[in-house]
Protein backbone atom coordinates (compact mmCIF):
# COMPACT_ATOMS: atom_id res chain seq x y z
CA UNK A 1 0.00 0.00 0.00
CA UNK A 2 2.51 2.86 1.34
CA UNK A 3 6.02 2.21 -0.33
CA UNK A 4 9.17 4.62 -0.22
CA UNK A 5 9.39 7.39 -2.63
CA UNK A 6 11.86 7.95 -5.01
CA UNK A 7 14.58 10.08 -4.22
CA UNK A 8 13.47 12.67 -6.85
CA UNK A 9 10.15 12.68 -5.63
CA UNK A 10 11.18 13.34 -1.77
CA UNK A 11 13.60 16.37 -3.42
CA UNK A 12 10.85 17.90 -4.96
CA UNK A 13 8.95 17.82 -1.80
CA UNK A 14 11.36 19.46 0.17
CA UNK A 15 12.25 21.81 -2.40
CA UNK A 16 8.46 22.60 -2.69
CA UNK A 17 8.27 23.16 1.08
CA UNK A 18 11.37 25.26 1.43
CA UNK A 19 10.39 27.49 -1.25
CA UNK A 20 7.04 27.94 0.46
CA UNK A 21 8.99 28.40 3.96
CA UNK A 22 11.23 30.77 2.72
CA UNK A 23 8.06 32.91 1.06
CA UNK A 24 6.35 33.38 4.23
CA UNK A 25 9.36 34.37 5.45
CA UNK A 26 9.93 37.11 2.78
CA UNK A 27 6.96 38.04 3.16
CA UNK A 28 6.47 38.61 6.53
CA UNK A 29 9.80 40.64 6.19
CA UNK A 30 8.31 43.00 4.00
CA UNK A 31 5.53 43.14 6.45
CA UNK A 32 7.26 44.07 9.02
CA UNK A 33 9.23 46.56 7.72
CA UNK A 34 6.48 48.27 6.07
CA UNK A 35 4.76 48.31 9.94
CA UNK A 36 8.06 50.09 10.88
CA UNK A 37 7.76 52.26 8.56
CA UNK A 38 3.89 53.74 9.04
CA UNK A 39 4.87 53.60 13.06
CA UNK A 40 7.75 55.91 12.07
CA UNK A 41 5.68 57.82 9.76
CA UNK A 42 3.05 58.37 12.69
CA UNK A 43 5.24 59.55 15.36
CA UNK A 44 6.76 61.82 13.01
CA UNK A 45 3.97 63.59 11.79
CA UNK A 46 2.52 63.73 15.66
CA UNK A 47 5.75 65.40 16.82
CA UNK A 48 5.67 67.93 13.74
CA UNK A 49 1.83 68.39 14.31
CA UNK A 50 2.36 68.99 17.90
CA UNK A 51 4.57 71.52 17.49
CA UNK A 52 3.06 73.66 14.30
CA UNK A 53 -0.72 73.38 16.23
CA UNK A 54 1.19 74.99 19.30
CA UNK A 55 3.06 77.72 16.83
CA UNK A 56 6.38 76.64 18.97
CA UNK A 57 9.28 77.23 16.90
CA UNK A 58 13.03 76.15 18.81
CA UNK A 59 14.80 79.07 19.09
CA UNK A 60 18.72 78.93 19.34
CA UNK A 61 20.70 81.69 21.87
CA UNK A 62 23.83 82.31 22.34
CA UNK A 63 25.14 81.73 25.62
CA UNK A 64 28.20 82.57 27.67
CA UNK A 65 30.10 80.39 30.32
CA UNK A 66 30.68 82.23 33.47
CA UNK A 67 34.27 82.09 34.79
CA UNK A 68 33.82 81.81 38.41
CA UNK A 69 31.15 79.23 38.47
CA UNK A 70 31.10 77.39 35.48
CA UNK A 71 27.32 78.45 34.72
CA UNK A 72 25.85 79.17 31.29
CA UNK A 73 23.76 82.33 30.88
CA UNK A 74 22.79 83.73 28.04
CA UNK A 75 24.23 86.65 26.19
CA UNK A 76 21.47 89.08 25.61
CA UNK A 77 20.42 89.24 29.28
CA UNK A 78 22.92 88.04 31.77
CA UNK A 79 21.99 87.70 34.99
CA UNK A 80 24.11 87.07 38.12
CA UNK A 81 23.74 83.67 40.04
CA UNK A 82 23.43 83.46 44.13
CA UNK A 83 27.13 84.22 44.72
CA UNK A 84 28.33 87.35 45.46
CA UNK A 85 31.69 87.16 43.44
CA UNK A 86 29.68 86.39 40.26
CA UNK A 87 30.92 88.75 37.38
CA UNK A 88 27.35 89.38 35.83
Amino acid sequence: MFSIPSFSKLFLLIAVIAAVWYGFRFIGEIDRARRQALKRARQGSQKGAGTQARGDVAKVEETLKCKVCGAYVPARQPSRCARSDCPF
